[in-house]
């Protein structure tokens, strides 16, 4: 829907602080309102502008790092589907691509993905 990698990383050669992850991405976009701007540009036009936020919603809601904010498969369905409304999005912690949360685990982060291979980004 987005045409976008899970992490980010295109600034990272010249920023090693600008990693960002698509559901931070696109949680910022979805909480300011420009929820549209999460869509493939070739989308924008042509897709059902509701029924593409309702999918971006309820994605967000399902890849949110604190768990108990997740819906159940039955009710992301139900949601996806039109059948309930899709709850308020929750505040998001500190993202996980910030300068903050990675200084956090010291020199050996798990978040270093500058040497990874970009192909196993998506599988």
């Amino acid at each position: 829907m987005s045409r976008r990698k899970v992490l980010d990383t295109s600034n990272s050669s010249t920023n090693l602080n600008s990693v960002v992850l698509i559901t931070d991405w696109a949680w910022m976009h979805a909480k300011s309102g420009s929820v549209e701007e999460v869509f493939d540009e070739t989308l924008r036009e042509d897709g059902p502008k509701g029924v593409m936020e309702r999918f971006v919603n309820v994605g967000i809601l399902c890849a949110h790092v604190m768990v108990a904010f997740r819906p159940t498969i039955s009710e992301a369905l139900r949601m996806l589907e039109g059948d309930i409304d899709i709850p308020k999005l929750p505040d998001r912690p500190m993202p996980l691509g910030n300068e903050s949360y990675r200084s956090s685990f010291g020199s050996s982060s798990i978040l270093k993905v500058k040497d990874q291979d970009p192909a196993l980004v998506l599988a």
